[in-house]
C-alpha cells in the first residue's frame, strides 16, 4: 500500500504496570486520498517504527501490512522505496499464549544437569574436607563417595562413616 505521511506525532504513554512506552500516530492518506492514522508502537516492530518517526509531511511511503489473525487489525510488517526497512513479525502477531517451541529442559536433561550439579558440590566438599596439598586423584575418590551416598549407591558408599 502507497501512503502520503501528512503528519507524524510522537507520545511518551504509561503503561498500567508504572513503565512508560514510545508511541507515533502517523496521519496519512491512502492509495485512494482517504485521511487515515495508524497508531505504531515502539515494542511492536521496532524498524518500522524507528523508520516512521522521521517521516515529514509530504512523503510517499510504500507500506506492507499483514491482518494480525489475533486482533482483526492490519499491522504494518516492512516499509519499501527509498525508506526500505525488512520485514519483521510483529509481537501482537502471535497466536494466542500457547507455547509452540519449549525452551524448558526435558526430564532426562534435567536429570543430568542434577547430576552435574552433585558431582560440583561433592568436588567442593572434598577439596574442603582434604585440605591444601592433596592429590587430584584422592579429591575425585572422595567426591566420588560423596556423589554415591548422596545418590544411595549403598555398596560405594560403605566407606563413609554415618
Amino acid at each position: 500500500m502507497q501512503i502520503t505521511v501528512t503528519s507524524v506525532v510522537q507520545n511518551t504513554l504509561a503503561a498500567s504496570n508504572g513503565r512508560t512506552y514510545q508511541q507515533i500516530e502517523v496521519y496519512y492518506k491512502n492509495d485512494k486520498g482517504e485521511n487515515q492514522s495508524k497508531k505504531l508502537v515502539a515494542f511492536s516492530n521496532p524498524e518500522v517504527f524507528k523508520t516512521a518517526k522521521t517521516w515529514q509531511g509530504g512523503e510517499v511511503v510504500d507500506i506492507k501490512t499483514v491482518k494480525n489473525a489475533k486482533t482483526g487489525y492490519w499491522d504494518w510488517v516492512s516499509i519499501g522505496g527509498d525508506n526500505a526497512v525488512s520485514e519483521t513479525k510483529p509481537a501482537s502477531a502471535a497466536t494466542g499464549t500457547r507455547v509452540t517451541g519449549s525452551n524448558y529442559e526435558t526430564k532426562e536433561e534435567r536429570a543430568q544437569r542434577q547430576i552435574l550439579i552433585v558431582r560440583q558440590s561433592s568436588l567442593s566438599s572434598a577439596v574442603e574436607l582434604l585440605g591444601p596439598g592433596k592429590s587430584v586423584d584422592d579429591v575425585i575418590n572422595v567426591a566420588k563417595q560423596f556423589e554415591a551416598y548422596v545418590f544411595g549407591d549403598t555398596e560405594t558408599s560403605d566407606d563413609i562413616p554415618a
